[in-house]
């Protein structure tokens, strides 16, 4: 894990089953936990970094997408500085939109929005 906030052991089992956020695109999700990792593919032996977004309504969700990555890193960030002034006990949830957005080249891509 190269950075998280609030992701167990019980999410990182289920990253492995984890739907592309591309399929929510336009959705806004309460984000509970997120995390930015890596992992070899299986075709070149290449190593990628894989974000996870663990949400109430869709479960786990992930994305390779390099805008989607560098929101899921602001995000981590953001939660946990929020994180720090709730009253113990309490747990951090975030709203967050996801956006798909057309390249010049025509190519999508996607990003976060915390509203």
């Amino acid at each position: 894990m190269i950075k998280s906030f609030n992701f167990t052991k019980k999410d990182e089992m289920n990253s492995v089953s984890a739907t592309p956020i591309q399929k929510v695109k336009g959705e806004t999700l309460t984000v509970k936990g997120a995390a930015i990792s890596e992992k070899v593919d299986k075709d070149t032996g290449e190593t990628i970094k894989v974000g996870y977004l663990s949400t109430t309504t869709h479960g786990m969700l992930c994305t390779i997408s390099g805008t989607a990555l560098q929101g899921i890193d602001l995000l981590i960030d953001f939660m946990t500085e929020c994180a720090a002034d709730l009253p113990e006990g309490s747990v951090e949830q975030e709203q967050v939109k996801v956006h798909a957005e057309k390249a010049n080249s025509g190519r999508e891509f996607v990003t976060l929005e915390i509203l």
